[in-house]
């Protein structure tokens, strides 16, 4: 497939909570976009980021607590309303708490690719050499096995429907049950998916450079090509928005009905999406970088690691943020957009086995355009709120510009 075409067609044993991780929290103080239709309408654009009209606090996102895990964090998902986070590492998955106690992890047969959790956290799938399926308690509901290794796994509201991905090109839709209801032949390895809130859409990234949308009841219902193979998916809960991140080192924002909206380019492979209601904000895991851009395209904030960023996810109103770091960080991190809710906090330390504690010193919040974030916390956590340079923010508006000029082939549309 080439970049830019498009198709249409109408119980295991629980281990203790906490071993393996080791954490480092404290307290912290701390429409749909249309395109472009003219340069006069681009110059407007450009005038008003350049003056500032956006505010400097909108947006930013603060870190609340970090874990130190004992591999790279390859996946990660949070419940709608943040009070529960899942999580893997190597061969074992985490259930975490909003306040980061570890409530229970169990090691799976095989590395696990993917985790996925209901919208309400009733029920908890994990992508591995099986599709396994978990409640709330860490208790083994059910398990299967295709011959396959699965890589990716979501799951719909209660857990009605759980969707998975297969290297053999196949996606699957259970019940909680563990009732086969539907698989669809991609023809391709999927390497992420996500479902609807009720279901009905799946989203998937395929190794063929594919982001494909199908309908639960009638298969495929529309597709656009990349330049590379596609790591990264999201949906938001009504399906009306898709974000697809692409090894071709582009963010790409689509409506559920096949209109493609932008494209915005970073420096490195994107290895992650996720996005909120109405994609209001945008995720990109890149390289060391957590990339937010508003639903026009236009960057908000960079939120630098110490080492790679291997997963993300958000909830769908924005107001926690969950990051996963693979080599050189290895944790699991939570974020905010609400500084002030941090301050009723006080996560107790929790040192678990011999984790090697993550390099805190080395997060860098980065907001555009930052003017009042100048200061550095001294604490374990430090974040760098600072301004960014007239010439970055004239780059960065250009950059996203041409983004939004980017223009899909006339079939586009499914």
């Amino acid at each position: 497939m080439s970049s830019g075409e498009v198709t249409s067609s109408s119980s295991t044993a629980r281990v203790p909570a906490g071993s393996g991780i080791m954490r480092s929290g404290r307290a912290i103080r701390g429409n749909r976009a249309g395109r472009i239709a003219t340069p006069l309408l681009l110059f407007c654009c450009l005038v008003a980021a350049l003056c500032g009209v956006v505010s400097a606090d909108e947006g930013e996102y603060v870190p609340v607590w970090s874990l130190g895990a004992n591999g790279p964090v390859s996946s990660v998902a949070i419940t709608h309303d943040g009070a529960t986070i899942v999580a893997s590492a190597g061969s074992t998955v985490y259930l975490l708490d909003q306040q980061g106690n570890v409530l229970w992890q169990n090691p799976v047969g095989s590395r696990v690719n993917g985790v996925g959790i209901s919208p309400e956290g009733s029920r908890i799938g994990v992508a591995a050499d099986k599709l396994y399926l978990y409640n709330r308690d860490g208790d083994l509901l059910w398990a299967v096995k295709t011959g396959f290794i699965y890589r990716s796994v979501d799951l719909s509201s209660n857990g009605a429907y759980v969707a998975a991905g297969c290297d053999n090109g196949a996606v699957y839709i259970f019940d909680k049950n563990k009732k086969q209801l539907w698989d669809y032949d991609m023809g391709t390895d999927s390497y992420d998916l996500a479902i609807s809130e009720n279901g009905r859409r799946i989203a998937i990234g395929c190794d063929n450079q594919g982001v494909y949308l199908l309908n639960s009841r009638q298969g495929e219902s529309w597709s656009y090509g990349t330049g590379r193979l596609v790591r990264g998916i999201d949906l938001t809960p009504d399906g009306r928005f898709v974000a697809a991140g692409s090894v071709d080192r582009c963010l790409y924002l689509s409506t559920g009905e096949g209109e493609h909206l932008w494209k915005y380019p970073v420096e490195e492979a994107v290895s992650s999406a996720a996005l909120t209601n109405e994609a209001d904000r945008v995720f990109a895991a890149a390289g060391k970088t957590i990339h937010v851009l508003d639903r026009t395209g236009a960057r908000v904030q960079e939120i630098g690691l110490a080492g790679r960023a291997e997963s993300v996810a958000v909830t769908p109103d924005g107001s926690f943020l969950v990051v996963g770091g693979g080599e050189g960080d290895r944790s699991i991190r939570l974020f905010t957009d609400d500084p002030d809710l941090v301050e009723t906090w006080n996560p107790p330390e929790a040192l678990i086995d011999e984790t090697e504690q993550p390099d805190e010193a080395a997060v860098d919040v980065i907001v555009s355009p930052a003017p009042e974030n100048t200061g550095k916390d001294t604490g374990e956590v430090s974040a760098a709120a600072q301004e960014v340079p007239m010439t970055s923010r004239v780059f960065g508006w250009v950059e996203n510009i041409l983004s939004l000029l980017f223009k899909p082939q006339d079939d586009f549309l499914a």
